[in-house]
């Protein structure tokens, strides 16, 4: 949902390194993340299998580089990259020990994985209300608990090391989304007519008092402020850092 992706970065910009260091942005989308290491004067690519979400990103952010590619199979030399950002992609890959058998593998002894995924107490909620949430074509094919994504990133040569709750406002955002859908009494009768109505809505323009309105959220600092506290109680997304294991 692009009024609410883009208005917010998963990750903290300042953690990641500066001045030249090769940094991949593994399911990049359109480019948000890609864009803040670029801002930091880091070499980035930004990869994607999604070519049109390539081509859009590669749009927005003309000093960086773009690739379709497989998460599960990167074009990439071992140990070349100082970061890899993997924000909010995980959950969508049906092989994602590949995923994190090929960040860990790219990843440089000394760098570090900057990583997202959805909260999966809120996740629960959400798939429980909403039945386009919880079958959205490309959606989440998994949910994960904190200790099972632990484990998982370590049996993969990834072990965490700092980990914390984000993104209450967009927390809310989303459960409103869920709740509509939940009383929504008419419903797509097939799957044809489900995805005509999913490409409508992608295609349809955000309103520009919506996106001004988003830009506002995310540059308040008082609803910073709301956004960390509230985190703490009911958050979107779970953020982590990871190295390679030695």
């Amino acid at each position: 949902m692009a009024e609410i992706a883009s208005a917010k970065l998963s990750i903290e910009p300042s953690a990641l390194p500066r001045d030249g260091a090769f940094v991949l942005d593994v399911g990049c989308g359109d480019g948000r993340h890609t864009r803040a290491a670029a801002a930091r004067a880091c070499r980035v690519i930004g990869v994607d299998y999604d070519a049109s979400e390539v081509k859009l990103a590669r749009e927005r952010s003309p000093g960086a580089s773009f690739v379709a590619a497989d998460a599960g199979h990167l074009p990439f030399r071992d140990g070349v990259f100082d970061a890899v950002i993997c924000t909010e992609t995980l959950e969508h890959l049906r092989d994602d020990r590949g995923s994190m058998r090929e960040i860990a593998r790219v990843l440089s002894p000394h760098g570090l994985l900057h990583g997202a995924v959805p909260s999966h107490f809120t996740e629960l909620v959400y798939f429980r209300l909403s039945e386009g949430y919880r079958n959205a074509p490309g959606g989440h094919v998994r949910i994960y608990a904190p200790h099972v994504l632990i484990a998982r990133l370590y049996s993969c040569g990834l072990q965490v090391t700092s980990f914390r709750y984000v993104h209450f406002v967009d927390s809310l955002i989303w459960l409103r989304y869920c709740l509509t859908d939940a009383v929504r009494r008419k419903r797509p009768r097939t799957d044809f007519e489900a995805a005509v109505l999913l490409a409508v809505a992608q295609e349809r323009p955000v309103a520009g008092w919506r996106r001004r309105l988003r830009q506002a959220i995310a540059e308040s600092r008082v609803i910073a402020a709301i956004d960390r506290i509230g985190a703490l109680v009911w958050p979107k997304s779970l953020t982590f850092t990871a190295r390679r294991r030695r």
